[in-house]
């Protein structure tokens, strides 16, 4: 069988990655890929340099302690006697895949563990690549696209009229009736009964917009959730919506996935929903045991 060096780099590289994703996977932890791809190499090339020219380098003892230096320079952070077992796991369970692959499709596996696949063992090795970075692309996809995609709609059921509207998402609306508390949602239509008070303050001065209670306002893109809320007309027109929906009336769930300050430097979830029992609730304690307090 000839062996070419460029696909042996290329398969012993994929391996490599597949394992590391796994086990970072197994460990709920994140790698960044190029680092990732930069050991996965050194680690072919490690190889190449024991099948090729130093024998002695496939030794279990040389082998070992060699792939536990490179791997632990990826999960340095996440804790390195933490990772070990994961990084075994991965690798059992990647490479006894990897083998059973190679002689299903005509490859060969040498009694000192090398193994040398075929073509479709590579495609193989690439399609488990490629599965193993699809989750991280579908987020890094769907985060852009809910950081430009701040609209959603709703229906509005007044007195006399019904209208669905193109609501914009935004934080910035504070507007709440002060008998009642409710959140203000500004529309574009006029409203049928305008006589709830809401105050308002802006750089420009401060006044007064009336508003109605509404018999019903439905998020229509959040499983047709209810909300209650006050409606007042926009003193001006709103330009690409119909609607201002203030950010506190989305269902909870969806402000901690979508608060960029919790996805930025909060990360566990625990201390996301911390962070928002504080910024919603207006919860505060001195010994910052926001639990505690609420």
């Amino acid at each position: 069988m000839k062996i070419t060096i460029e696909p042996f780099l290329l398969d012993n590289t994929l391996m490599n990655c597949c394992v590391y994703l796994l086990a970072a996977a197994w460990m709920g932890v994140r790698i960044r890929m190029l680092p990732t791809v930069g050991v996965s190499l050194l680690g072919a090339v490690y190889a190449l340099i024991s099948l090729f020219w130093v024998p002695l380098l496939r030794h279990p003892f040389l082998k070992i302690p060699s792939f536990l230096i490179l791997s632990l320079l990826l999960f340095r952070r996440a804790g390195a006697f933490r990772a070990i077992p994961f990084l075994f796991l991965s690798a059992a369970l990647a490479g006894g895949t990897a083998m059973l692959l190679t002689i299903q499709l005509g490859g060969r596996v040498y009694s000192d563990g090398t193994m040398i696949g075929t073509v479709p063992v590579r495609a193989a090795l690439l399609s488990a690549f490629a599965a193993l970075c699809l989750p991280r692309t579908i987020r890094t996809l769907t985060a852009m696209r809910k950081r430009h995609a701040l609209h959603t709609g709703i229906a509005v059921e007044l007195a006399s009229h019904t209208y669905r509207l193109d609501a914009l998402i935004d934080s910035g609306n504070l507007l709440k009736e002060p008998v009642t508390g409710l959140p203000v949602i500004l529309i574009d239509p006029p409203v049928d009964r305008p006589q709830m008070p809401v105050p308002f303050t802006k750089l420009s001065g401060s006044g007064v917009l009336y508003g109605e209670r509404p018999r019903s306002v439905v998020l229509t893109d959040f499983g047709s959730a209810a909300v209650d809320c006050v409606c007042v007309q926009s003193p001006t027109p709103i330009g690409k919506a119909q609607a201002i929906l203030p950010e506190s009336l989305l269902p909870y769930d969806w402000r901690i996935r979508n608060d960029r300050m919790a996805i930025s430097y909060l990360g566990s979830p625990a201390r996301a929903a911390a962070h928002w029992q504080t910024r919603y609730l207006m919860v505060r304690s001195r010994k910052r045991r926001t639990s505690a307090a609420a």
